[in-house]
């Protein structure tokens, strides 16, 4: 599960820098016209990715932030699809909403099984 959490954590980043740079529009993705929206969503993509990357060193002691951010993954998730397949962001962006989905559900339903902790034991940082 660390190396997971690692990985999701640099995948972050990276997409946050795409949204930063614009790099993103190649894939598909259609950014608004502002570019306040695009950095804005690119730097908090980039700090939730220096968060896991972080997280990951000490998994059992900081897994409480890994939980919380499946919740996020999941938020992203209905954005993601609402704004892609229903919206005018692209089809690449709803796909890339599915897979923030899967990684999300990873985390709630993998993290507890991982660490041998309850759901509710990492909602309230009580430790793994």
């Amino acid at each position: 599960m660390r190396k997971f959490v690692f990985w999701t954590g640099i995948l972050n980043v990276v997409s946050g820098l795409g949204f930063v740079s614009g790099a993103v529009s190649f894939l598909g993705i259609k950014l608004p016209a502002s570019g306040i929206w695009n950095w804005g969503l690119g730097a908090a993509i980039i700090y939730s990715g220096v968060v896991l990357v972080l997280c990951s060193r000490n998994l059992a002691t900081r897994a409480s932030l890994v939980y919380w951010e499946g919740f996020l993954r999941i938020v992203g998730f209905l954005l993601f699809v609402g704004f892609g397949f229903f919206g005018d962001f692209g089809i690449v962006t709803g796909i890339l909403g599915i897979v923030e989905l899967l990684i999300g559900l990873v985390y709630l339903i993998g993290l507890p099984k991982a660490l041998n902790t309850t759901a509710a034991n990492l909602l309230l940082d009580r430790g793994a």
